[in-house]
């Protein structure tokens, strides 16, 4: 169905679009007889001479022709736009590949071609005369000396797209200026009486510059990654979210394909629709009636529908023709209604720490699971201990009176005690390191002491044959008896206990702790999911008591050189009761149970919101981790089992201190295993889609955010423009510059509606597409090992297309203060 056809077109505008025509009986002008009154009022008999009447009426009249030029260029390059431009043309100025200043140029020789027609009819060899006299102008030289001036205009569409919005600000009009060197000849006596040089302008009243504006505009927009590749992502993320999610409910009744050749068709037929209605606030007709009915027929099975019957049940809303594509995908797969609440369940699925727990706790794993294995880490931990046998040994020696007897001769040795008895205990200490036990002795020895006393002694002696005195050395001996009285207290000592090292992956720290148990060398009966008795660190206790430190008591008493805290240390590692791993296990449960019931995604966090699985993925990890940080004290629930700065038994640190490092891991896990799998799945996009992947992403947002609207196709709304400054800037509604018209279009596009259509794949009729399912029929799996709950898919749909036909038709008439112009086409 084809409303306008022009064979005049030399080149075809080679663009994915979507245009048709709103005829719009245009009202014609006498702008002649405006711009005669215009003259008139200028110039009047009574203060003005007749030349200079003759020569005011002589540049409105060329003031008037200059906007027929104009207009007559625009309509022949609106009717036959140049595309593809000779490069030695006179009107390729610049050397350089540029169309619109090709185009530009073609109508300045156009309109000087026009107005030298006119100058050489009516003002050449005296044939503009008014009272005598008459005005002369000579033929335009050159076409490059006509200047075109772009007047801007800011466009309010009313119908405001979410994003990927068009421009506000185009060029809309033309203003031509001409100079022109003009003579007056007084016909009386052939004289010139003056010659000048002038310079004459107007607005081109045609809004071509307006529709080539938008239309190059809107070709960008078809091509690449731009506002059309969005569109058509949100129109086939629709499609693909309701056929996979059915498929995935409903694998024996969904469709086998989630994405379909014959449906990707419709898809960029409505894409293209769409980014019409957002640059021209209109689109073509014939296009909308023909994608509405292939929707019936290809989704809703309608092979015979025709357009009266269709038309019947089409309707407009304010003026647009609504479309649902998230409705239409539910259709396609044959079963609406479960598709729909299928699509709704995906829209709340709960992508909570259920999977992690899970993981953790998967006791099928080759090396069991994280829990168990840190469970059985902490246990022998915690029911360890370091003992040893302290001495403290205080001597007194008492010696025997020996007055007169200064030196000391010889002693024997201490020997066994003569007596030792045990005559106390020491109590425990509450406090590690402390004394567990300890015995209080008292042992006394005795030795002989030999004192001498030396003396000389003088006798008569003959020295070398003389008498003489000599002295001897002599000494007396005195025994006496030494006593040693040692007060010894042996102690069996606790140098340390439960000394624990765990690291906390989340927080980046360690639990390190140790001397840190109630009474922690007694057993006791506990309470927990059921009660016990935990015997603690007794029993290494009993054994070094009975093995070491009892048979060597009276040895470290007697052996009078024993004094310090650390004889015959050894470490004990004790078996822990049965029953804790048990109850380890239910405490981690209980924890498990709360985040379960606590802990879940926020509902803003969907496909929808985050259309980018990566983004979802990152968003959940700290939607989540923030949630249980919340409650972090909570799950741990220390002061259970810790108070006053210990832990009321073995089994009460271990079970605590799993707690701790559970909801710690549950943390790490979360963020490890989502933002992995967000660093996964955009590696994924990177490797498939190459330079195009940043492009892949913002269309997916892109879309997603226009899915969350009502889409429609307009058709012909009309938009308000108003005369803005070169750069943008607005006047004020009271500046002399302000005017404010509507404008209308109408498209047109040939042919109405692109069908995919191909031999063998190999040669392209309208539409080509093609989809490439990259990951399989199963997609990736992301989340987490081994028993992925999360798996990944990702479609690429690549689209090459022709429109033969195109045409934009400017439908107003133009009826506001200071412009009125004629309605143009674009082709």
């Amino acid at each position: 169905m084809r409303l306008w056809k022009n064979e005049d077109a030399r080149v075809p505008l080679a663009l994915i679009g979507v245009l048709f025509v709103l005829i719009s009986a245009g009202t014609s002008l006498k702008l002649s007889q405006m711009d005669a009154r215009m003259a008139s009022s200028m110039a009047t008999n009574t203060d003005i001479n007749a030349a200079d009447t003759a020569l005011l009426y002589a540049r409105a009249d060329l003031a008037r022709i200059v906007n027929y030029a104009g207009m007559a260029a625009l309509k022949q390059m609106g009717e036959t736009p140049v595309i593809e431009f000779d490069p030695n043309s006179q009107y390729n100025t610049s050397g350089m590949p540029d169309t619109a200043e090709f185009n530009r140029n073609w109508a300045k020789g156009m309109m000087t071609h026009t107005m030298n027609q006119y100058i050489e009819s009516n003002y050449m060899y005296d044939r503009y005369q008014y009272r005598g006299y008459a005005v002369n102008v000579e033929p335009i030289t050159n076409w490059n000396r006509t200047d075109i001036i772009p007047i801007y205009m800011a466009l309010d569409r009313g119908l405001e797209p979410p994003l990927l919005a068009p421009n506000e600000t185009y060029q809309t009009y033309w203003k031509a200026t001409v100079p022109l060197t003009i003579s007056i000849v007084d016909l009386a006596s052939g004289d010139t009486i003056d010659e000048q040089d002038i310079i004459v302008g107007n607005l081109i009243l045609a809004r071509y510059p307006l529709l080539e504006s938008l239309t190059t505009e809107y070709e960008t927009r078809l091509n690449g990654a731009e506002a059309v590749m969005t569109e058509t992502t949100a129109f086939a993320m629709g499609y693909t979210w309701a056929r996979g999610y059915f498929q995935y409910y409903y694998p024996k009744d969904g469709p086998e394909n989630i994405v379909d050749n014959e449906h990707l068709s419709l898809i960029v037929n409505g894409a293209l629709l769409l980014d019409q209605g957002f640059v021209f606030n209109s689109a073509d007709p014939a296009s909308i009636i023909e994608y509405g009915m292939q929707t019936k027929r290809t989704l809703e099975g309608k092979k015979e529908l025709d357009m009266a019957e269709f038309l019947s049940s089409a309707e407009l809303v304010n003026g647009s023709y609504q479309v649902d594509p998230n409705a239409d995908a539910a259709m396609s797969t044959g079963d609406f209604f479960n598709a729909t609440k299928v699509m709704d369940a995906a829209l709340h699925i709960d992508y909570n720490a259920t999977p992690i727990t899970d993981f953790l706790n998967n006791d099928s794993l080759p090396d069991g699971s994280a829990v168990r294995s840190q469970i059985q880490d902490i246990i022998p931990l915690v029911y360890s201990t370091t003992l040893a046998t302290g001495i403290d040994r205080q001597v007194t020696t008492i010696p025997r009176d020996h007055d007169g007897y200064e030196s000391s001769h010889s002693i024997d040795s201490w020997g066994e005690p003569d007596s030792m008895s045990q005559v106390g205990t020491v109590p425990r200490d509450a406090y590690v390191p402390g004394n567990l036990y300890g015995e209080i002795w008292e042992a006394t020895w005795t030795r002989e002491h030999v004192w001498r006393h030396y003396y000389w002694v003088e006798y008569g002696c003959i020295k070398n044959g003389v008498p003489s005195i000599c002295q001897r050395l002599e000494h007396n001996d005195k025994t006496t008896i030494d006593t040693r009285e040692d007060r010894v207290t042996v102690t069996l000592k606790a140098k340390e206990n439960s000394m624990t090292s765990i690291s906390l992956n989340y927080a980046g720290t360690t639990i390190s702790t140790d001397n840190d148990i109630d009474d922690v060398y007694t057993s006791k009966d506990v309470d927990y999911v059921a009660i016990h008795t935990d015997p603690g660190l007794e029993e290494a206790y009993d054994s070094y008591k009975s093995k070491t430190f009892d048979p060597n008591v009276e040895l470290n008493v007697k052996n009078m050189g024993f004094d310090g805290d650390n004889y015959d240390p050894g470490t004990f590692d004790v078996a822990a009761p049965d029953w804790l791993e048990t109850e380890a296990r239910y405490a981690v449960d209980e924890i498990t149970r709360q985040i379960r019931s606590d802990v879940h995604l926020s509902p803003d966090i969907n496909y929808i919101e985050y259309p980018n699985p990566a983004d979802a993925m990152r968003e959940t990890a700290l939607d989540l981790t923030a949630k249980i940080k919340a409650n972090q004290s909570r799950y741990v629930d220390k002061a259970r089992y810790y108070s006053g700065g210990k832990y009321s038994s073995c089994s009460a640190k271990t079970i605590s201190q799993v707690r701790e490092w559970y909801v710690d891991e549950i943390l790490y896990q979360v963020n490890k295993q989502y933002m992995a799998a967000a660093e996964n799945i955009d590696g994924q996009i990177d490797d498939k889609f190459n330079e195009s992947a940043n492009d892949v992403r913002g269309a997916n947002n892109n879309g997603a955010s226009l899915l969350k609207s009502a889409l429609c196709f307009p058709i012909g709304l009309t938009m308000r423009a108003e005369h803005v400054m070169d750069d943008g800037t607005k006047y004020d509604v009271d500046d002399l510059a302000y005017w404010e018209e509507n404008v209308t279009l109408g498209v047109d596009m040939e042919p109405d509606y692109l069908f995919e259509d191909s031999d063998g794949g190999k040669q392209l009729i309208n539409l080509g597409v093609q989809n490439v399912c990259f990951f399989g029929p199963t997609g990736v799996p992301v989340l987490p090992p081994p028993n992925y709950v999360v798996q990944f898919n990702s479609w690429m749909i690549n689209v090459e297309g022709q429109i033969d036909g195109f045409m934009l038709v400017d439908a107003d008439n133009g009826n506001h203060t200071l412009v009125q112009h004629t309605e143009r086409t674009y082709e």
